[in-house]
């Protein structure tokens, strides 16, 4: 039978449900990452099983309202904070004693969380995750209703004296949260700096007027330095549409079965803003040849793909990083023999495709 992925599903979630193991579900649908599903991607449900009640709710939901499903943030204080610090360690998340106050290790557990509903991880309790978490808000569904996942930002670290559109940007931010008045002009000086300051003491966050990672998260906005590949590893970069695109592996000689780690880093190099549209929730293709050429191994075939259209904004200097990993097996799930596979990764918003190679012993 199948199955159509809801909001707030995992697949420890769907697995109890149906009455099955997580890694039952992973091999029947040709999963490389369990912690990456998407709301109405269809799983195939393996035959034998019998299906068995769901879970019960760790806690009672309250009667639907706004208020019952305030947004939190590291920092944030009272019930309502105790009342998710309880929900999370009723899923197993670790986050330390139930006591009311968002700090560092709250935050962490609601980011691990939110990975594992294949929400964004930002850290930043919004209606999308209390649902997740299984709290009825009475409000609309985490995704629109239109066809169009909600757009995605990806923005470099600002500091007094920046311009540009990630500034712009910021300052909108900032104004629909009440911190900010003045002109949305793109020049981060001494009202914007004010402004950022303010929030940031809000927020719980260092005090410091510069717009770091953490700000941008609390701003709910992914903010990413470019990272470095570990020295020795097979890299390939090129530039395309104003981004610059590098491929990298964990590493270049793998034993049998282990897992092969692939990332791809997308860094605007231009002065302006780029968005990119995709068709669907899919943003890369990944494909492994062998070294006569033949693929045996294609991260799309087998999956399906929401038909939601999806923007990605990338601010000058902002990177985006995708992880994705292989764990050696064909798409009949047969082991690879050892022997040279060369990895290609396609951006298929910009057409840039890249390609490394690697061994297997």
């Amino acid at each position: 039978m199948q199955y159509i992925v809801q909001p707030g599903d995992t697949l420890y979630l769907i697995a109890q449900k149906f009455g099955v193991s997580v890694e039952a579900l992973v091999q029947a649908n040709n999963i490389t990452n369990p912690n990456l599903i998407f709301t109405g991607q269809v799983l195939t449900i393996p035959k034998e099983t019998v299906p068995s009640p769901p879970p019960p709710s760790p806690a009672p939901a309250p009667p639907p309202s706004a208020a019952a499903c305030p947004t939190l943030s590291r920092g944030s204080r009272g019930p309502a904070v105790r009342r998710l610090q309880t929900l999370l360690a009723s899923k197993g998340f670790s986050l330390g004693p139930i006591d009311g106050i968002f700090g560092s290790k709250t935050e962490a557990a609601v980011k691990s969380f939110q990975s594992q509903a294949g929400l964004p991880a930002t850290g930043i309790v919004d209606i999308a995750t209390w649902t997740a978490l299984g709290v009825s808000c009475g409000a609309v569904p985490p995704f629109p209703p239109a066809g169009e996942l909600p757009q995605q930002h990806f923005c470099p670290i600002l500091r007094l004296g920046a311009t540009g559109p990630a500034v712009r940007l910021l300052q909108r931010l900032l104004r629909e949260k009440g911190f900010y008045r003045g002109p949305i002009d793109g020049d981060f000086g001494g009202r914007t700096q004010q402004a950022v300051r303010e929030f940031q003491r809000r927020q719980g966050l260092a005090v410091t007027g510069v717009v770091n990672a953490a700000t941008w998260q609390a701003l709910g906005v992914e903010c990413n330095k470019e990272p470095r590949p570990p020295a020795g590893t097979p890299i390939a970069t090129t530039v395309a549409r104003g981004i610059r695109h590098i491929l990298y592996t964990d590493r270049g000689s793998y034993g049998r079965g282990e897992k092969v780690a692939i990332t791809l880093v997308k860094t605007n190099v231009s002065d302006d803003e780029i968005t990119l549209r995709y068709s669907s929730s899919q943003i890369i293709e990944i494909t492994i040849t062998n070294a006569f050429g033949a693929v045996v191994w294609k991260y799309s075939e087998g999956r399906r793909f929401p038909q939601f259209s999806r923007l990605i904004t990338i601010y000058p200097g902002g990177t985006q990083v995708i992880n994705e990993e292989w764990n050696q097996r064909s798409n009949a799930g047969v082991q690879v023999p050892p022997g040279t596979y060369t990895v290609t990764v396609e951006n298929l918003a910009t057409n840039a495709s890249l390609s490394v190679q690697i061994s297997v012993r």
